[in-house]
């Protein structure tokens, strides 16, 4: 799966779980997940976590220790990880 189509997804995923109301074009690669009180992140709380990665591991096929705490720094991050992981796992 190309990396395009993966950010697309995944962009896709946040918005609709979040409920944000952007489009995946409005939605920066750099935007944090999570957050502080001058720059808020997407994540606002732990559950919202969960229930991301949930559907994100539904829709390409993955597993939970597939993330880690470096995954969720950005949108781009996040996508990238799930990128690799499918990448090494067709090597």
């Amino acid at each position: 799966m190309e990396h395009k189509v993966i950010e697309q997804k995944t962009k896709e995923v946040l918005i609709s779980v979040l409920n944000l109301n952007k489009t995946v074009d409005e939605l920066s690669n750099d935007q944090a997940l999570f957050g502080n009180d001058e720059n808020p992140g997407l994540f606002d709380d732990s559950l919202a976590v969960l229930e991301v990665t949930s559907v994100l591991m539904a829709e390409f096929e993955l597993e939970a220790s597939d993330f880690g705490e470096e995954s969720f720094r950005t949108v781009g991050t996040l996508a990238q990880r799930i990128y690799d992981v499918l990448h090494l796992a067709v090597v």
